[in-house]
């Protein structure tokens, strides 16, 4: 495999990882400011709302995307490039379609659906109404991101979710409070203020295709046709969605799952004689201080498993058996050098991040939360082995395999609410162990089918035994610090409370880092390929 290759899809990883962590911090400091203008009622109809448009969304913003940015890929490898824009031209038009009707279902099956199905009455309504807007938008950003990233050109998309967060940061809180003290003294205003969040949401996206439109303009001149296109009548939609329908209906697995938690969730809490208020209390708390945070760490290897995709698709085209199987490995191990010390760090220091996070926490929810997060945390690890080893075998022509593994995952997800849900003793810690039971299961069979399929030798040592040993070291000096820095005194109230939170997150990265280099969990040639890795291992190094 050539060094490039590897170099370009580590850099693209590393581009859209970074661009995703700051996007996902923007979105935290969105709830913190969404908590405090709308309460939490108000983010119950906001979390309520927003599964279902997960749900919609996920027709037009995973096959489909996947499948452009994989044939794009294909002929962009041979110098095509005719073909590749005449693939983004007929997915254009189709997610344009696709876009249309999803967002008019939404809009005007928003009573049905806001009052009948999820149970939330005109709030939920008028939430799904001002959100509804967003799916045509969205639909039209994921062909042009889906041409980009099979260029392996990831600045046009990390820019474009870098402005939907800050857009939708500026817009939503603002039309929030102004609707949220519009509606002040009526029972309706915790509802305004929520659909005035998701109406933020909707203008971000507009704003964020014009940016996908500037990139887009930027790049089409730049890669000429190094050869004459071979079949300028081919199909492209037939191709197209026969890669796409297999991912979408994996992907909209886990959205119409989490879907049904928004549903049986609170009644199967009612059913052991919880109130509805403490029952919206716990789904809450779930939803928005725990989901929210251990989903931080998610978007990094987002960024692995969407740079994946092209890299391996181009290698496969070149009957590069070598580099679909070093790409593969490769991408496992990041994946797993990230997901498993987060996962620890989140598990550990779970109380202190989230009033990290969310100062205004009442002591209620937080009581609620962090027991939570102690087990939720460890979700990250599998999140981590799904996204990238799905990404992999999409990119290695097999992506009906990911959609199968999801189904079981997803199926094992809803027994596991029914069975520990209702049991009294568990109740809501059993929606944290459906999710850990899905990815689990999803996790381990995607690694097992990619590892047969490329055919490649796993190093079980670095990738996860060395990653987990480093990070119960590093779990343990954070834990530490953080307990001796909380008894002084000076540290122990107010905003000086953070300090100790924020001490023993960096000196639990340097020890991660220092004891990463120490055990050699990447080799030197490994580290040449990530951005700054030759600097980060002199510094452990001293």
């Amino acid at each position: 495999m050539e060094a490039n290759q590897k170099t370009s899809f580590v850099k693209g990883a590393a581009i859209l990882a970074a661009a995703g962590l700051i996007c996902k911090l923007i979105g935290v400091l969105f709830r913190i400011f969404a908590v405090r203008i709308v309460g939490e009622q108000g983010m119950f109809y906001y979390e309520l709302v927003y599964p279902t448009y997960s749900w919609l969304l996920i027709i037009s913003s995973s096959g489909i995307p996947t499948a452009i940015s994989r044939m794009v890929a294909e002929r962009a490898a041979v110098g095509n490039h005719d073909g590749a824009r005449r693939v983004f031209r007929r997915s254009l038009l189709l997610l344009l379609l696709i876009g249309a009707v999803t967002s008019a279902l939404m809009f005007f099956g928003a009573g049905w659906l806001g009052e009948s199905v999820l149970n939330g009455g005109e709030g939920a309504k008028y939430s799904m109404m001002a959100l509804a807007p967003a799916l045509l938008f969205v639909s039209l950003i994921c062909a042009y991101r889906g041409y980009l990233q099979g260029l392996q050109r990831m600045t046009g998309t990390s820019v474009s979710q870098f402005a939907e967060q800050v857009f939708k940061f500026i817009f939503g809180l603002m039309i929030a409070k102004i609707l949220y003290q519009r509606f002040e003294g009526t029972d309706f205003r915790n509802a305004a203020g929520a659909a005035g969040l998701l109406l933020g949401v909707t203008i971000s996206e507009i704003l964020a295709l014009i940016v996908m439109i500037i990139f887009y303009a930027r790049a089409r001149g730049q890669y000429p046709a190094l050869i004459e296109d071979p079949n300028p009548h081919e199909r492209v939609i037939g191709p197209m969605l026969a890669i796409a329908i297999p991912i979408t209906l994996g992907a909209s697995i886990l959205p119409i799952a989490n879907f049904l938690d928004s549903v049986m969730i609170k009644r199967l809490l009612e059913r052991i004689g919880m109130s509805a208020e403490t029952a919206e209390l716990n789904y809450t708390s779930l939803c928005l201080y725990v989901r929210s945070i251990i989903n931080l760490p998610a978007t990094i290897t987002v960024g692995i498993a969407m740079s994946i995709v092209p890299a391996i698709s181009a290698a496969r085209v070149r009957e590069d058996r070598e580099g679909v199987q070093n790409l593969s490995l490769l991408s496992l191990k990041i994946a797993m050098a990230i997901g498993i010390p987060c996962a620890v760090g989140l598990s550990v220091l779970a109380g202190p991040i989230i009033r990290l996070l969310y100062s205004r926490v009442t002591p209620e929810a937080f009581a609620i939360a962090v027991p939570l997060m102690h087990v939720a945390a460890f979700t990250v690890i599998f999140i981590s082995l799904v996204q990238t080893a799905t990404g992999a075998l999409q990119g290695a022509g097999r992506h009906r395999l990911p959609m199968w593994f999801l189904l079981i995952g997803g199926l094992t997800k809803i027994a596991v609410n029914f069975i520990f849900i209702p049991m009294k003793e568990i109740n809501i810690l059993g929606a944290v162990f459906s999710n850990l039971a899905c990815y689990g299961v999803a996790g381990i069979l995607d690694t097992i089918a990619l590892l047969r399929v490329t055919k490649a030798k796993l190093n079980v040592l670095d990738t996860f035994l060395k990653p987990a040993f480093v990070s119960a070291i590093m779990g343990s000096v954070a834990w530490v610090l953080h307990m001796l820095l909380s008894k002084i005194p000076l540290l122990a109230s107010g905003w000086p409370s953070m300090i100790p939170t924020v001490l023993a997150i960096a000196a639990a990265f340097l020890v991660y880092v220092m004891l990463t280099v120490r055990f050699g969990m990447f080799t030197k040639e490994e580290l040449a390929y990530i951005p700054g890795g030759r600097k980060l291992a002199r510094f452990a190094r001293r």
